[in-house]
C-alpha cells in the first residue's frame, strides 16, 4: 500500500489494549491504543516507510488524534489512555500548535492522557534541551508520560533520573517467566523500592498468572498483558 494513500483515505483505527489494577478484584486503569490499518500491513512497516518519505510526523500526529477520538467516542468516564509517541514528533516545531488545538477539540482528553515515549530512542533526541521544555509545557493539559519499554536500552537509569518520568513501564523481558526466575523478582523488588514513591510502575508483557502473582507480591499494582486482556475495539 502506498503511504500517501493513508491520508487521502480513511484506512487508519486503532485497538486498545487494557492495563488493570490488579487485585482479588482487578479494574480497568487505562487502555493503551495500538495503531491498525485496514490493510493489514504492520504499524512498524508503516512508519518506517513514512519515515524514509519524510513523513513520519504527519503519521503520528494523524495516529495520536484517531486514537483520542476513538477512546473518547467509547470511554467518556474514567480511565486512562496511552498513546505512542515518537521523540521527533515531540521536538518538531509545528507540535504545539497541533496539542493546543488537539485540546480545543477534543477537551475530554484533558487530565487522561499518558504519552508513551520508547525507551531505546537515540540518546541525542533524549539530550535536546526542547525535549524537556515540550514535556513541562504539555502539563498545562495534566497530560502525564511513560517510559517505555524500560529496561530495553543501555541508559535507562540515566533516563528515569534525569527526566522523571510520571509513569515507567518495565519491558515485558522482566514479565516473562517471572515467577520462576528469581534473579528478575529481585531486580523488580530494587526497582519498585526505588522507584516506586516518584513514578508509577506497569509491567507489561504478562502473559501467565503466576508471573501476575509474583508480580503483585513484589509490590506492582498495574499490569498489562495477553492474561489479563488482548488489544480489541471498544464497546459503545
Amino acid at each position: 500500500m502506498n503511504i500517501f494513500t493513508i491520508f487521502q483515505n480513511d484506512y487508519i483505527y486503532h485497538d486498545y489494549q487494557p492495563l488493570f489494577m490488579m487485585g482479588h478484584t482487578p479494574s480497568i486503569y487505562g487502555y493503551e491504543a495500538l495503531m491498525r490499518n485496514t490493510h493489514k500491513e504492520n504499524p512498524e512497516t508503516l512508519f518506517q516507510t513514512a519515515m524514509r518519505a519524510n513523513i513520519l510526523y504527519k503519521l503520528d500526529t494523524l495516529s495520536i488524534t484517531k486514537a483520542i477520538e476513538g477512546f473518547l467516542c467509547h470511554q467518556n468516564g474514567s480511565g486512562k489512555l496511552f498513546v505512542n509517541v515518537y521523540v521527533t514528533t515531540l521536538l518538531h516545531p509545528s507540535f504545539h500548535t497541533y496539542f493546543d488545538h488537539l485540546m480545543v477539540i477534543y477537551p475530554g482528553a484533558r487530565g487522561r492522557l499518558i504519552l508513551e515515549l520508547n525507551e531505546s530512542t537515540p540518546d541525542e533526541l533524549w539530550q535536546n534541551p526542547l525535549l524537556e521544555r515540550t514535556l513541562k509545557s504539555l502539563k498545562r493539559y495534566d497530560v502525564l508520560y511513560a517510559i517505555d519499554d524500560f529496561g530495553q536500552g543501555t541508559a535507562s537509569i540515566k533516563k528515569s533520573i534525569e527526566f522523571e518520568p510520571d509513569i515507567i513501564k518495565l519491558d515485558r523481558y522482566f514479565a516473562k517467566e517471572l515467577a520462576r526466575s528469581k534473579r528478575k523478582q529481585r531486580f523488580i523488588s530494587f526497582f519498585q523500592q526505588f522507584y516506586g514513591n516518584d513514578a508509577i510502575i506497569i509491567l507489561e508483557g504478562i502473559e501467565q498468572e503466576e508471573d501476575m502473582l509474583a508480580a503483585m507480591e513484589l509490590g506492582i499494582t498495574i499490569g498489562q498483558g495477553y492474561f489479563l486482556g488482548k488489544p480489541s475495539k471498544l464497546l459503545a
